[in-house]
C-alpha cells in the first residue's frame, strides 16, 4: 500500500508543477465511467444498431454491479486521502468520490460498457484498440485525480474481463434451450436477495461500532446508495426477460431517419427520467427508496419500455 500511496503522491505533484494543465481533460475522461454516458451508449446499440451485443453489455453491466457492491461493502477500504492525509484530491471530484474505495466503480462500469464492445467487435481493430485505449483512461483518471489507488482499478479491469466472458457464456448457454432464460432470471432474484440479506447484516455489525466524529463512512447512507445500484440490476434483468417473452422487439435493419430522430427521442426520455423523476418521487418517499426506484425504472425503460415502444411505432 505504501508503495501505491507514493504512486499518488507523484501524480499530485506533477498535477501541482503543471499547475492543474490537465486536470479538466482527466474530469472529462472520468466521466465515460458515469452513469448517464454507460446509459446512453448501451440504449443506442441496443434499441438501433445490435440487439444481442446490447445485451451483452446489459448482462456485463448488471453482473459488475453485484460483484462490485459486494466487493465494495466486504473489503470497506477507505479512500486514498483518508489513508494518507497527504493525498490532495481534485475538489471537484470529491463530491462523486463518496463511500469506500476498492474496487473502482467508475472503472468498473467503463470496463463493462467500452470491455464489452472492444469483445463483441474484436475483429474490428480501430474499434478494439479505440475502446482498451478509453478503459485505461478512465481508469488512470481514477489515480490522476486522486480518489482511488492503483489496486481499486486494477481489480475492476481484471474482474470485469471475466465478467464480460462470463456474460456472453451465459447468454449462449441461455440461448441454446427454451425455459434457461427464466431459470436464470430466478438464480439472479435469490443472489439478489442474498446480497440484500448480507449487506442488511453487513451495515448493522458496522453501525455498533460507527462513530461519526472518527469514521467518514456512515454504513448506512452506504447501505442505502448501494441498494440503488442493486435496483438498477434488477431492473436490467426484470427488462431483459420481459422483452424477451412479451415485446420481443427487433431492430429494423438499415440506416433511417426516422430510426435516428427515435433514438435520439429515447434518449431525451431517458434524460428526463434520471434527471426530474427522481424531484417527484422525494416529495413522496425517503430519499434512499426513490433512488433506488428511479434506477429499476431506468433500467426498465432501456430493457423493455422504450423497446415495446419503439415496436408499436414500427
Amino acid at each position: 500500500m505504501e508503495l501505491q500511496i507514493q504512486y499518488l503522491l507523484w501524480l499530485q505533484h506533477f498535477r501541482e508543477i503543471t499547475h492543474g494543465i490537465f486536470d479538466n481533460f482527466f474530469l472529462s475522461v472520468t466521466w465515460l465511467g458515469e452513469l448517464m454516458i454507460p446509459f446512453a451508449v448501451i440504449s443506442v446499440i441496443y434499441w438501433s444498431i445490435n440487439k444481442r451485443a446490447g445485451l451483452l453489455i446489459l448482462f456485463s453491466y448488471g453482473l459488475t454491479l453485484y460483484v462490485n457492491v459486494f466487493l465494495k461493502m466486504t473489503a470497506c477500504i477507505k479512500r486514498p486521502w483518508l489513508l494518507n492525509p497527504d493525498i490532495k484530491p481534485i475538489e471537484s471530484a470529491m463530491s462523486a468520490a463518496d463511500g469506500y474505495s476498492f474496487p473502482s466503480g467508475h472503472t468498473a462500469g467503463a470496463m463493462a460498457l467500452w470491455g464489452s464492445i472492444a469483445f463483441k467487435w474484436w475483429y474490428n481493430k480501430i474499434i478494439r484498440y479505440l475502446m482498451i485505449t478509453i478503459i485505461f483512461l478512465v481508469a488512470f483518471s481514477r489515480n490522476y485525480i486522486g480518489v482511488h489507488t492503483p489496486q481499486d482499478v486494477i481489480v475492476s479491469i481484471i474482474a470485469g474481463i471475466f465478467i464480460i466472458l462470463g456474460a456472453d457464456a451465459v447468454l449462449k448457454y441461455i440461448d441454446k434451450k427454451s425455459g434457461r432464460d427464466i431459470i436464470f432470471y430466478l438464480i439472479m432474484l435469490i443472489l439478489t436477495a442474498i446480497l440484500c440479506i448480507y449487506l442488511q447484516i453487513k451495515c448493522s455489525i458496522q453501525m455498533q461500532s460507527y462513530n461519526p466524529l472518527v469514521d467518514n463512512v456512515n454504513p448506512l447512507e452506504m447501505k442505502h446508495s448501494v441498494y440503488s445500484k442493486i435496483a438498477f440490476l434488477l431492473g436490467i434483468f426484470t427488462g431483459w426477460i420481459t422483452e424477451k417473452h412479451f415485446v420481443k422487439y427487433n431492430i429494423p435493419k438499415g440506416y433511417s431517419r426516422k430510426k435516428v430522430v427515435l433514438t435520439i427521442a429515447g434518449l431525451c426520455v431517458l434524460y428526463l427520467i434520471m434527471k426530474h423523476l427522481y424531484q417527484v418521487f422525494i416529495l413522496i418517499m425517503p430519499e434512499h427508496i426513490a433512488y433506488a426506484l428511479l434506477s429499476f425504472i431506468s433500467a426498465l425503460y432501456i430493457t423493455a419500455i422504450y423497446p415495446w415502444i419503439l415496436k408499436q411505432i414500427k
